[in-house]
């Protein structure tokens, strides 16, 4: 049995959602981890690796995809 952990945007996906079969990858598209639907974001690995990565974890626990960060909507600290 494994574990997995996935940290989610709390600005474009609050609700946590994830669907692997739609999930964009990097032959695709330059936004791994983002719903092709609706563009909701989400990251597979744990939030240091998710920091690597580009995201932001603030001290209240709130995630914050690139794209959202890009986007100028990660205003509160």
């Amino acid at each position: 049995m494994s574990i997995r952990t996935f940290v989610f945007c709390d600005i474009c996906n609050p609700k946590g959602l994830r669907v692997v079969e739609e999930r964009r990858n990097t032959k695709r598209s330059d936004n791994p981890g983002r719903r092709i639907t609706d563009g909701r974001a989400w990251f597979e690995g744990t939030t240091v690796e998710a920091e690597n990565a580009g995201w932001r974890t603030h001290p209240d626990g709130r995630h914050v995809c690139p794209r959202c960060r890009e986007r100028g909507l990660d205003s509160r600290s």
